[in-house]
């Protein structure tokens, strides 16, 4: 299972309102923000700093039609705070497309995708990032490298894919997801036509 091209896959479905969620250095923004071309909307979510220098990035180089939605570093601040407030501001489906590359936890992303779940529109896509990844493997987060992992998480948390468990538990078992690429792509079923 290879690694999805999000630019790619947002030009070939012709989406028009995505959300990235956990931006890294802004490499997808720019792609995606290039793939709209001034249509649309890109909605940036990560830490308040992050999404608000890629976004100066992104209207540097002309593109205006950005919105950054950032949280705050604090240990229980994440994205799903910023998303909550989306769906109070908001009594329809929102997005058509979302991009989840965020922390990779269970206790972050299964509530970001029943959020994402109430804001995505029918026949929008949901694409979720490193299925098999672990806090113990990772090169970054790793309970060696960061030992502040060995208070937050027990050590079958830091085993455990808890994307995979966000897929599996949640998105596969929800019969209103349709399967498009193995453990990564879901999308929505559209809503059916009135009789």
């Amino acid at each position: 299972m290879g690694q999805v091209d999000v630019v790619a896959l947002v030009a070939a479905t012709q989406c028009r309102t995505i959300a990235e969620i956990g931006i890294g250095t802004g490499r997808t923004s720019l792609g995606v923000a290039q793939t709209l071309d001034g249509d649309g909307v890109l909605y940036l979510f990560d830490f308040q700093e992050k999404v608000d220098t890629v976004a100066a990035q992104l209207r540097e180089r002309g593109y205006s039609n950005v919105i950054a939605c950032g949280c705050s570093s604090r240990r229980l601040d994440s994205y799903n705070w910023p998303l909550a407030k989306l769906l109070r501001e908001h009594d329809r489906p929102l997005f058509d497309f979302v991009y989840l590359d965020g922390a990779h936890t269970w206790v972050h992303d299964a509530l970001a995708f029943l959020l994402i779940d109430r804001l995505l529109q029918p026949g929008g896509y949901v694409v979720f990032d490193d299925y098999d990844w672990t806090i113990a493997a990772s090169p970054t987060v790793n309970p060696n490298r960061t030992p502040i992992v060995r208070e937050l998480y027990t050590d079958e948390q830091m085993h455990t894919p808890q994307v995979k468990w966000v897929v599996d538990l949640l998105v596969k078992r929800d019969p209103s997801y349709l399967e498009i690429s193995e453990n990564q792509i879901y999308r929505k079923r559209p809503a059916p036509l009135p009789t």
